[in-house]
């Protein structure tokens, strides 16, 4: 049964092969420009900040930086493309022609049936997704030490372990999906909104309480605003730096009494006529401001990744275990 699975599946397994070799020789051929360009960074011993700043700025401007956003959508994509054109059609393709009636009346049991092909296509999935992350991280490292994102939500999916938890999760999915409707194609859609779904859900609702975030209320350092806008009204937004090296969940500004801070401006420092930036600074100076923000530090990095990563495995055995009580009773 494994070697015939292997059959159906081994021209998706030899264009992933492709795929990932094409895509590492295109992450080695970059890797040198990273290196050179890191070069100043690694030898600094003063004023490291400007320096860190122009090695990215040099990054972005070079062939390394589109090969660095084309890597992290990649590593979002190629989770969804397993599951919707390795899972969908595994056993919807199968009912939809009738062919598994077949299979069935060949002494091969329906249990043993499916566990041959999650097995064989789902290990596959798993090496796949975790190759393309290896190689990736590894080659981003120092881009990621640079910018001290890679705790981010942006860039923290296509790093570490994370990708393989959503390959096997949207793998299952795809089967289950395949199973339950008995159509390629509806499969096929049904997958991806359900990946879309899950993934999205764990930044937007879900991570932040995987660990422990960190809660500080320091004083509101007005020489690196993130953010300030006043409004025609005389109320105003006034938002401090993001932590440095952390995933920044929360980042309000608050009076001493711990109220959110809207204002209103004093227009005789703020605002037209008001004597400029420095003089607004000077009066949001003596208003005791404080910057209250919760993240989580890039410490935790690995503790959301192993514990996020169990989740989506976790699902995919769940889902596995209804594939496998769910086709004892299909006709």
């Amino acid at each position: 049964m494994i070697w015939f699975t292997w059959r159906q599946f081994r021209t998706s397994a030899l264009i992933a092969v492709a795929v990932l070799a094409a895509f590492g020789i295109l992450l080695l051929l970059t890797a040198g420009t990273i290196t050179d360009l890191y070069a100043e960074v690694a030898a600094c011993s003063s004023d490291c900040d400007a320096v860190t700043e122009n090695f990215l700025i040099q990054v972005r401007d070079s062939a390394a930086g589109t090969v660095y956003h084309l890597a992290l959508a990649v590593l979002y994509v190629a989770p969804a493309l397993i599951g919707v054109f390795w899972g969908a059609p595994l056993i919807a393709r199968e009912l939809e022609a009738g062919t598994h009636r077949l299979a069935w009346n060949q002494s091969v049991t329906r249990t043993r049936w499916l566990a041959a092909k999650l097995a064989l296509v789902g290990a596959a999935s798993a090496a796949a997704a975790g190759l393309l992350s290896v190689i990736v991280t590894i080659w981003a490292e120092r881009i990621d030490s640079a910018a001290g994102d890679r705790i981010t939500p942006l860039v923290y999916g296509a790093r570490g372990i994370a990708p393989v938890g959503y390959a096997v999760f949207a793998f299952v999915l795809g089967v289950t999906c395949g199973m339950l409707v008995r159509r390629t194609m509806p499969a096929m859609a049904a997958t991806l909104a359900g990946y879309i779904a899950a993934v999205a859900s764990m930044p937007l609702w879900i991570r932040t309480h995987l660990a422990p975030a960190r809660h500080e209320t320091p004083a509101l350092d007005l020489d690196s605003l993130a953010m300030m806008g006043i409004r025609q009204d005389g109320s105003v937004d006034v938002r401090g730096g993001d932590v440095a090296n952390a995933w920044t969940v929360s980042n309000q500004t608050i009076t001493p009494g711990g109220e959110v801070f809207h204002g209103p401006v004093d227009p005789n420092f703020c605002g037209p006529g008001g004597g400029g930036p420095e003089r607004c600074h000077a009066w949001l100076g003596t208003l005791g401001l404080r910057q209250e923000v919760v993240y989580h530090p890039d410490s935790q990095f690995w503790t959301l990744q192993w514990i996020e990563t169990g989740i989506f495995l976790a699902l995919a055995a769940l889902l596995a275990g209804f594939c496998f009580w769910w086709i004892r009773r299909l006709a």
